[in-house]
């Protein structure tokens, strides 16, 4: 055998031998020859150091220090106070993402929003140890905090459901702001005799499930989430449901629209419109009403200005009240403008004032508007939902 071939066989099996280690350090998980592999051919990237990085969770601020090599994520700490799902998600998430080296990982399961909030904390810090500039400074979103805060008045502001729902509830309301913080907070649901669902629950006269807490100990619990947090943000989801407090089941649509509409008095309309977001933002009733109705309002929003605004009731069964209006079969009465017709008389209003303040009567009804009768509470909550919408931070 010539010495050539031998030196290219030989120099084969050595080619070869390093691939099985490699492979075998990636399968077995020898963490001290994979990464001493990885490292040697992953190019400097950081600076290195401990770094810090700051986003908005659900409840609050998240921050993260991150350590790192001139190549590699070394380590991650994520402190949260008033985070209410760390638990859940650390350290899972900052395991994998120590482990991919990367935060383009998949959120935790039911903890969307926190998981989210980790990520861009980690990514701020690692801007900064590749010496790039932050894409969102702390000190920005405390700032905004800062101004939103800022408008809301000493006083105390209460808010009633415009329906009764399907149970026969209303949502109660009542909230107390001092020196631009709640300072109290109460939520109740009444009946027509004027019985209140937590007497009944504390009574054992209302009973949602035999196991767990009773409706009035989670609602105890949700007031105080919104007290410690001092905000509904991120609190339910789209069907008016929680993940950031463990023992709370019950639907909070009606409470959430509740907080919302007492800040919105408290900031005396200005809150929702100092930057709206272009888009287009729809709402409606968590329930039907006594008459099998649900209001939905849906709204566009272009260069900080509402464009379009449309406002119609729904049935069970898909028929909406202005197509039953202008068919005749939605009759409120024999005179004066139906239905339809003042609806649109109100939706023009929205539109030429760019708002619902002074709208309507503590009853819901309205003053403004000579030609319309109807009741406007679920018109203008959905009008309010959509701005709060357009103006989240």
């Amino acid at each position: 055998m010539k010495k050539g071939n031998a030196n290219a066989k030989r120099n084969g099996y050595i080619g070869l031998g390093a691939m099985i280690l490699l492979a075998g350090a990636t399968i077995f998980g020898s963490d001290p020859l994979y990464k001493a592999i990885d490292n040697s051919v992953r190019p400097a990237v950081y600076i290195p150091g401990t770094y810090t990085g700051t986003a908005r969770g659900y409840g609050g601020t998240v921050t993260a220090e991150v350590t790192v090599t001139a190549k590699s994520i070394e380590s991650i700490e994520v402190k949260g106070e008033k985070e209410t799902l760390l638990d859940l998600v650390v350290p899972g998430l900052t395991d994998t993402i120590i482990a991919k080296q990367s935060t383009e990982v998949d959120a935790v399961s039911g903890a969307t929003l926190s998981s989210t909030a980790i990520k861009e904390a980690v990514d701020q810090a690692l801007a900064q140890a590749r010496g790039e500039a932050a894409e969102t400074e702390p000190e920005t979103q405390e700032e905004a905090a800062e101004t939103a805060a800022s408008q809301w008045k000493d006083g105390t502001y209460t808010y009633e459901s415009p329906e009764f729902d399907k149970n026969g509830f209303k949502d109660q309301i009542e909230m107390t702001i001092k020196d631009n913080a709640i300072t109290s907070l109460t939520w109740d649901c009444v009946k027509e005799d004027g019985s209140k669902k937590s007497q009944l629950s504390m009574d054992g006269q209302y009973v949602m499930t035999e196991n767990g807490p009773k409706w009035h100990e989670q609602a105890e619990a949700v007031v105080k989430y919104v007290l410690d947090n001092q905000s509904v943000e991120g609190l339910a989801n789209a069907d008016g449901y929680t993940d950031a407090i463990s023992s709370v089941s019950i639907n909070l649509n009606g409470f959430v629209n509740g907080v919302k509409d007492c800040l919105s008095q408290a900031s005396g309309g200005t809150a929702e419109r100092t930057s709206l977001k272009d888009g287009t933002y729809s709402y409606e009733s968590p329930e039907f009403d006594k008459n099998g109705f649900k209001d939905q309002v849906e709204m566009t929003v272009k260069d900080n200005t509402i464009t379009s605004l449309t406002w119609d009731c729904i049935k069970e069964d898909g028929t909406k009240k202005s197509q039953l209006s202008m068919d005749g079969q939605y009759v409120m009465t024999e005179n004066g403008p139906k239905w339809h017709e003042q609806a649109e008389a109100v939706v023009k209003y929205v539109l030429d004032n760019q708002s619902v303040e002074g709208l309507v009567n503590a009853d819901g009804y309205t003053d403004a508007i000579s030609s319309v009768s109807i009741n406007l509470s679920g018109f203008v909550n959905g009008v309010k939902d959509c701005l709060s919408q357009a103006a989240q931070k």
